[in-house]
């Protein structure tokens, strides 16, 4: 009798996960409720706590699952760009790009690699979110349509972000868990990224060849960039610093607050300038994830699926890693890129090749992003600073270059990760 109550106990909690994981990312995905004001880190809030008052986890448990290190390596790395950011280094470089163009295809090309190796280096977000004005501004004052380089920091800063730990905030969680070294990611990586980097160049002057042909006047934008020098030689040199630190093999989340507190210290400016710049909400948004994915693993939600599904994910052959990178692209453009990798999280120790699987989950969840313009984060930034411009960046739009994109590339990374 008591085991067949702690079954009935362990089915109820399965379901109250799941109907609890389902609302949660209803709440994320479609925000827009009548009478009801929410964004993502609300929505994972709720989700987080509805966990705890269903009694699937425990207040410690919950304090349990919220990963520390993966939190403190994202707050290490935001202040350090906070500073770069605001030394005008991301300014000048995308001035740089108009001034040295001289016509819109060079143009294109310039911004997709410049796009996708700061991606690799310094966050795809924070580079959409810095580019994206400026781009937009140069486009307008060359008179040329400014969607096909909009659509270009986009998908290059997604498909940039996938060759580093540091790229994007997945990767900053698989480098965690993984504790895959740094230079071990770049090696797989990295040419997979530069790969697609090309694919993305050839097909955006393929779909919009009439734009990107047409003449235009370029001028010379950067006396218009306030470049604070001491702070950027500053800025890059405790980067460098941090970078070198990962190749030794230092944690990643000590060198990234040991990189923060020195620039703190020796910063030209006050400091709360680089805090106001810090994604406060980014962390929010993770700690709740931790909690809600946390209580999907102790239901046994996740083994459920995993056991059901466990036969496609054989990565020794094409056929498996092309299965885990689908549904990985499913489920990163219904729930997100992160809240995606979560899931798999804590059954990867079980696949016969943990690494290679580490590393087809961060491809395929960073290449996903492509797929729709909600696929991630990065795009809704550069669609909202588009927006705000008075330039509308449509779902459809988006989807015609970014669906065949994100296949093209998804294939090519799954055969450099089998063969190479």
């Amino acid at each position: 009798m008591k085991s067949a109550i702690n079954r009935m106990t362990m089915t109820d909690k399965t379901l109250y996960a799941a109907i609890i994981f389902v609302l949660t990312y209803l709440l994320i995905t479609v925000q827009k409720i009548p009478g009801i004001k929410l964004d993502r880190p609300a929505g994972v809030s709720i989700g987080a706590i509805l966990m705890v008052l269903a009694g699937i986890l425990t207040l410690d448990e919950a304090y349990a699952f919220i990963d520390l290190d993966t939190l403190a390596f994202l707050l290490g790395m935001m202040i350090l760009i906070a500073y770069l950011g605001l030394s005008g280094f991301f300014g000048l470089v995308a001035s740089w790009i108009v001034r040295v163009s001289g016509n819109t295809s060079r143009m294109l090309l310039l911004v997709v690699f410049s796009s996708g190796i700061l991606s690799a280096l310094f966050v795809n977000d924070t580079i959409c979110l810095l580019f994206t004005p400026i781009i937009l501004a140069a486009t307008k004052s060359i008179g040329v349509n400014p969607i096909p380089f909009l659509i270009a920091v986009a998908t290059a800063s997604n498909i940039g972000s996938a060759a580093t730990i540091t790229g994007n905030p997945q990767n900053m969680f698989i480098g965690i868990r993984s504790e895959i070294s740094f230079l071990t990611f770049l090696a797989k990586m990295l040419p997979v990224s530069l790969i697609g980097l090309f694919f993305n160049y050839a097909l955006i002057r393929i779909f919009y060849r009439k734009e990107i042909n047409r003449k235009a006047t370029f001028s010379d934008k950067t006396d218009n960039i306030k470049l604070n020098k001491l702070l950027l030689a500053k800025s890059l040199g405790v980067l460098m610093l941090v970078f070198s630190l990962f190749t030794y093999g230092i944690p990643y989340p000590f060198a990234a607050l040991l990189g923060a507190a020195l620039i703190l210290l020796i910063g030209v400016i006050e400091p709360k300038l680089a805090f106001r710049e810090v994604n406060w909400t980014l962390l929010l948004f993770f700690a709740g994830l931790f909690v809600v994915m946390g209580g999907v693993e102790k239901s046994g939600l996740s083994e459920i699926l995993f056991e059901k599904s466990s036969s496609l994910f054989e990565l020794d052959s094409w056929k498996g890693m092309l299965s885990i990178s689908t549904i990985v692209l499913v489920l990163s453009n219904l729930v997100s890129n992160v809240p995606a990798v979560m899931l798999f999280a804590p059954h990867i120790s079980s696949f016969p090749n943990p690494e290679n699987t580490w590393l087809v989950l961060a491809m395929a969840s960073t290449f996903a992003g492509n797929f729709t313009l909600v696929g991630s984060v990065a795009n809704l930034i550069v669609a909202e600073i588009a927006k705000e411009g008075s330039v509308k960046m449509g779902f459809w739009e988006y989807f015609k270059l970014g669906a065949p994109l994100t296949i093209i590339t998804i294939l090519i990374g799954v055969l450099w990760l089998l063969y190479v």
